[in-house]
């Protein structure tokens, strides 16, 4: 069945709440005994190398022995404990929050080729993986590993089959941006919930039915190494005391990345005070930084973001407000009062309009109270997603308009009557904001955008006021830069040797990325990578120990 799933359902299980709050709070973790002191052979190395894990004082109260250690329950770190179980290891999966799914609760489905919902779709042409794997690899100009993501591509197809087969259900192939390659495997969910919950749920039963242990409420801290720096074991956190878990086998680092730390964004060369991250919240980078200390190195573009476009911190994403403000092609300015990207992107491309706005001081987009009205009244020029559809009316708009402003958000202005008095609202140059939408009228006048070519269908004036504008912020769903991997989810060091017994998955992992997500070509890699390199790990683990 090709279908296009209805992003309402994470709609109405999130927004009430707000994101974050959506999906629980840290849990208090378990109540253990018996202070055992660390062993002196499981210390961490003290050679001479950059720590990028805070320093902590810890005293251990608890010692369990596994032969893998999974730190994390997302997609990815739910895969690796899975077929870790499954394969006969003795598995423990920690999980810092009261409950599992960590940022793929958002998700809604995942990139696969050849699998057989697709062949029995009809929806498989001939040499996809081929045809596919060179466009995904010349859009990231082969800063991605070639022989990773081969290795990615070509399992994907049975992977479907595997999740299939632990519970995980499917309701039909479909596409995003409208690409002729239905690789987007899209879940079954129930309307009311947010969209990757019944996938989270059933991932989390399958944890169980395997055989893994699950402790919530367990934050890594630190990675432990034998001195020839076999990674053998994590240090985490569980309420006021600290459990030593030790890993015969294998140290499997599944966090989600590092949305949630300003300090790695800087690091890893963006701005923090320009992105604002949805998700789970949490993701403060400790797999990577876990890994950095054992020794890895960092892949390719450690920077690369999930953007999904423009967004006004405090509203939710998919929201009347949200589409009417920052996923419209009407009017962006840079906090010279420049146009700096055809606004159309919103449509186009969101990781590229989100590119764009990440690279701006300030970004402004300001609409008409005409144009407000239109779109109460009979929607917008674009919807948003799977959310809203264009032309449906964007009947909430001034109700949520209302609450942000009277809830004092800085970000969202107007009524304003003339540009005079947008300008100095907004502390911009008065001058300098009319010349610039005076040329932009004109372009709309002529029909040819002489600055960026948009489509003249998509060229709306500012005619006469009152205005409204608003501060957007680039978006963010996860960071997808990590650790560099072999095929099989091995950190290697700078000299590309394996780390013995240390593997990254999931957004803790980078080489299927260049600068940018390929959102219009493969729809749902990030998760579909994370299910990938989990079970990979898992698998080398169990062929080589």
């Amino acid at each position: 069945m090709d279908v296009k799933i209805s992003r309402r359902s994470f709609l109405k299980g999130a927004a009430v709440a707000g994101v974050s709050a959506a999906i629980g709070v840290l849990g208090t973790g378990c109540d253990n005994a018996n202070d055992v002191p660390i062993a002196e052979e499981l210390k961490p190395s003290t050679e001479e190398k950059k720590s990028f894990l805070p320093k902590e004082s810890y005293d251990i109260s608890e010692t369990r022995d596994y032969d893998v250690v999974v730190v994390g329950a997302g997609g990815g770190g739910m895969s690796a404990a899975i077929r870790s179980a499954q394969l006969g290891m003795k598995t423990v999966i920690l999980e810092q929050r009261d409950v599992t799914g960590g940022t793929t609760l958002f998700t809604e489905g995942l990139f696969a080729v050849n699998s057989h919902i697709q062949k029995e779709n009809g929806k498989n042409p001939p040499d996809l993986g081929y045809d596919l794997f060179t466009r995904a690899m010349d859009f990231h100009h082969w800063y991605a590993d070639g022989a990773l993501f081969r290795k990615y591509m070509d399992n994907s197809g049975d992977n479907i089959a595997w999740l299939e087969s632990v519970g995980v259900e499917f309701q039909g192939t479909g596409t995003m941006c409208a690409n002729e390659y239905n690789t987007w495997h899209q879940y079954k969910y129930e309307e009311g919930q947010i969209s990757g919950k019944t996938y989270v749920d059933n991932l989390t039963k399958a944890v169980t039915k395997a055989g893994a242990d699950l402790v919530l409420g367990s934050e890594g801290v630190d990675i432990l190494q034998d001195s020839d720096g076999t990674a053998n074991g994590i240090i985490a956190k569980e309420g006021d005391k600290y459990v030593q878990y030790n890993a015969s086998k294998g140290v499997i680092l599944a966090t989600g990345g590092y949305s949630d730390n300003p300090d790695m964004i800087r690091e890893f060369g963006k701005n923090p005070d320009r992105i604002d991250p949805m998700g789970a919240g949490g993701r403060n980078g400790f797999g990577i930084n876990a890994a950095r200390k054992a020794g890895g190195t960092l892949a390719p573009s450690p920077g690369c973001l999930v953007f999904y476009g423009g967004c006004i911190p405090g509203v939710m994403y998919g929201t009347h407000l949200y589409c009417a403000s920052a996923f419209q092609p009407y009017f962006w300015i840079n906090g010279e009062c420049q146009r700096f990207v055809n606004e159309y992107y919103a449509e186009r491309n969101f990781t590229f309009s989100g590119n764009a706005q990440s690279m701006q001081d300030r970004v402004i987009s300001i609409v008409t109270q005409k144009q407000m009205d239109e779109m109460f009244e009979h929607g917008g020029t674009f919807g948003c997603g799977e959310y809203i559809h264009a032309g449906e009316p964007l009947s909430d708009l001034w109700k949520e308009f209302n609450e942000q402003k009277d809830g004092g958000n800085k970000n969202v202005h107007g009524p304003m009557e003339t540009l005079d008095d947008v300008a100095k609202e907004l502390n911009l140059d008065a001058d300098a904001l009319k010349a610039s939408i005076e040329k932009y009228n004109g372009y709309c006048k002529s029909g040819v955008d002489e600055e960026f070519a948009k489509d003249a269908k998509y060229l709306f004036p500012l005619e006469s006021g009152p205005y409204y504008a608003f501060e957007l912020y680039a978006g963010i769903f996860t960071t997808v830069g990590g650790m560099k991997i072999t095929p099989d989810a091995q950190v290697l060091d700078a000299d590309a040797k394996p780390i013995p017994h240390l593997y990254a998955v999931g957004c803790d992992a980078g080489g299927i990325y260049g600068d940018s997500y390929d959102v219009s070509i493969c729809e749902g890699s990030c998760q579909g990578f994370a299910v990938y390199s989990g079970k990979a790990a898992a698998e080398h683990i169990a062929e080589n120990s």
